[in-house]
């Protein structure tokens, strides 16, 4: 037998649980439950939230931090603002400007914005990702850098919360590098030397201006004498783009 309590009166239920007794009034409340209440449907019955019933116990809407606990993300004071159906608490509808909220679980892209500072730094959260879970694609905001560029090409290069901070694979194609780099592009399409025929993250390892010494390469491989009068190589070679 189970008993509920309900209008300051102690009801038996008989063999009905005592979400489908609460359900005789609050039919939206438990049909919700029924449908998205995820822990709130299986782990607890509505009097495990709701000891009491108004008018004999007006405190009987329940804090979510009085069971939810352990991390940052439970300490927030205004939990409504993105979970409105605590029935359905999954079903996230975020305000219109949220950054705090957002950063209790994703600490790590707030950590990025921060250390890595971009025009991304100065937004919220909500600006981008408007729904929760949705990941907007750069081409909605940026131009691409050349015609050969789709939106999967960006992620080769850029992290979208250290957008500024480029790292890639070596592998990646020079045809990425050239919209930006035009005047280098040029020089080696013109060139003869074997510098011409490297991929730029050959040279230009895995960091956006990473610039090589020549030496890590090609050693030395003048007598010291020559080494000695000309220090640098670009004294008699040019630039590494077109060493005529």
């Amino acid at each position: 037998m189970t008993s509920v309590q309900a209008i300051g009166t102690t009801i038996t239920a008989g063999q009905e649980s005592a979400n489908s007794f609460c359900k005789k009034c609050h039919i939206k409340e438990v049909e919700d439950i029924e449908v998205g209440g995820m822990a709130h449907q299986t782990a607890v019955a509505c009097h495990d939230c709701h000891p009491g019933h108004k008018p004999s116990s007006f405190e009987n809407i329940p804090r979510c931090n009085q069971c939810h606990e352990g991390s940052a993300h439970y300490d927030q004071l205004q939990c409504l603002n993105c979970h409105h159906n605590p029935h359905q608490p999954m079903q996230i509808k975020l305000p219109k400007k949220a950054y705090n909220e957002c950063l209790a679980c994703h600490n790590s892209q707030g950590d990025e914005l921060q250390q890595f500072p971009s025009y991304h730094s100065t937004l919220v959260c909500t600006d981008c990702h408007y729904e929760h879970g949705f990941l907007p694609e750069c081409l909605s905001c940026h131009k691409s850098h050349g015609g050969s560029m789709t939106e999967e090409s960006c992620r080769n290069c850029h992290a979208p919360h250290k957008p500024l901070e480029l790292t890639y694979n070596n592998d990646v194609p020079s045809h990425f590098c050239s919209p930006c780099h035009a005047e280098a592009n040029k020089l080696l399409q013109n060139s003869q030397n074997k510098h011409s025929q490297l991929g730029c993250a050959e040279c230009h390892k895995y960091r956006h201006g990473v610039i090589p010494v020549c030496s890590d390469c090609h050693g030395k491989p003048h007598a010291d004498a020559l080494h000695k009068k000309f220090s640098g190589c670009s004294d008699c070679h040019n630039t590494a783009h077109s060493l005529d």
